[in-house]
C-alpha cells in the first residue's frame, strides 16, 4: 500500500487525475490511467492509496476543487483497465470528449457514478468546481474476481456518464474509505483487500455484461476453517494479513473465504479483528497499569487516536471512561 497526501497544491509534482486515477509504471510521468489529468497547482485536494491486487495496483483517491475555472485537461495513455468516478459534489459544467469525440457533457449531481473504459483516450475542460472519489481497477483485478467466482466470459463494465446512475453501494464505500485516505497508516490490508474485492464484485454484478456476472457462493466456512482465520487474525492484531494469506489457509478463493467468513461470524474479517482489538485493549486496562498511547499499540492499533475512535464507536464510551468504570 501506498498514499500520497496533497492538501495543498505543489505544481512541482506529476499531473495528477480528475475521474480516475494513477498507477506507478517505468514512464517519467508514472504511467497513465485516468480520464483526464490536472496538476496539483490546478486543484485544493489530493490523496491517493495504491493497493497491490494481483500482478497490478488498485488506485484509490480524493480529488477536489472548491472554485471554477479549471479549464482543459491532459490526456491519458491507453491501459486495460476501468476508472469508477463517484461525484461527492455537484458538477455543474463540463464537456468531455472519448477519443477526441466530443461525448454528452450533462450536469452530474452529487451521487453520480460512472465508470470509464480505460482502453479510449479521454480529455475533459472542467469548468466548475467539483469533489469526487475515484477508483482505478484494472482488468486483471477484475477477471480475477471473475475467476474466483467460477463465472465465464470477459469481465467488462459499462455505465456511461449519460445515464446519470446513482449508485448508493459505491457512493457509501467511497465516504467509507475517505478517513483510509486521511489516514493511511489506520487502514489495514485486509480492510482494503476487502473494499476493493467487495466493489468489483458489486461493480460487475451491476454493470457486468451477463455472462461475466459472479455468482453467489452458498454456505460458510467449516469449523476448521473458521478457527484457523481466527487464530490467524488473532495473532496478528496490526492487520498486516492480506484477504489471499486467509483464503489460502482455508484451502477457498478470496471472494469465496470473504462471504463465507460474514455467514458465519457475522461481520466481515476486518470488523472481526477491531472488535478482537477492543476486547485485547480492555484486557490491558484491566491487567496492566500501561499507558493508554502503550495499550494503543500493543492491541494493534495504528496510535491512540485511531485506538480512541475504534473504540468509541465499539463500545459509545471513550477508552478513559471505560476504564474509571471498572476501577469503581
Amino acid at each position: 500500500m501506498n498514499v500520497l497526501d496533497h492538501p495543498v497544491a505543489s505544481s512541482g509534482w506529476p499531473a495528477q487525475p480528475f475521474g480516475a486515477v494513477k498507477t506507478r509504471g517505468t514512464s517519467p510521468n508514472w504511467g497513465s490511467a485516468v480520464i483526464a489529468q490536472t496538476s496539483l497547482a490546478r486543484v485544493d485536494l489530493l490523496r491517493r492509496l495504491i493497493v497491490p491486487a494481483g500482478d497490478d495496483e488498485v488506485v484509490i483517491s480524493h480529488i477536489s476543487r472548491g472554485r471554477a475555472g479549471h479549464g482543459p485537461t491532459e490526456s491519458q495513455a491507453r491501459k486495460a483497465g476501468y476508472a469508477v468516478c463517484v461525484h461527492l459534489d455537484d458538477l455543474a459544467s463540463y464537456d468531455l470528449w472519448s477519443d477526441e469525440r466530443h461525448c454528452a457533457s450533462p450536469p452530474l449531481p452529487s451521487g453520480t457514478i460512472h465508470i470509464s473504459d480505460m482502453r479510449h483516450i479521454w480529455q475533459a475542460d472542467i469548468q466548475s468546481s467539483f469533489q469526487v472519489a475515484n477508483f482505478y481497477l484494472p482488468q486483471s483485478a477484475l477477471d480475477e474476481v471473475i475467476d474466483e467466482q467460477g463465472s465465464r466470459g470477459t469481465a467488462a463494465l459499462h455505465c456511461p456518464i449519460v445515464e446519470k446512475r446513482s449508485d448508493s453501494v459505491v457512493t457509501n464505500l467511497a465516504m467509507a474509505l475517505l478517513p483510509a485516505l486521511m489516514h493511511p497508516e489506520q487502514a489495514s490490508k485486509i480492510f482494503l483487500d476487502h473494499a476493493w474485492r467487495a466493489l468489483t464484485a458489486h461493480l460487475l454484478k451491476a454493470y457486468g455484461s451477463p455472462d461475466a456476472r459472479p455468482q453467489i457462493a452458498r454456505g460458510g466456512l467449516a469449523p476448521w476453517q473458521e478457527r484457523r482465520a481466527k487464530e490467524m487474525l488473532l495473532a496478528d492484531l496490526n492487520g498486516n494479513l492480506t484477504l489471499p494469506d486467509l483464503a489460502q489457509a482455508c484451502r477457498l478463493s478470496c471472494s469465496h473465504f470473504s462471504q463465507a467468513f460474514r455467514r458465519t461470524v457475522g461481520c466481515p474479517p476486518h470488523q472481526w479483528l477491531l472488535s478482537q482489538r477492543v476486547e485485547r485493549s480492555k484486557e490491558l486496562m484491566l491487567n496492566s497499569d500501561q499507558p493508554l498511547s502503550e495499550i494503543a499499540l500493543d492491541a494493534g492499533f495504528a496510535d491512540q487516536s485511531h485506538f480512541t475512535r475504534v473504540f468509541s464507536r465499539i463500545v459509545k464510551t471513550s477508552p478513559a471512561a471505560w476504564k474509571r468504570a471498572q476501577e469503581r
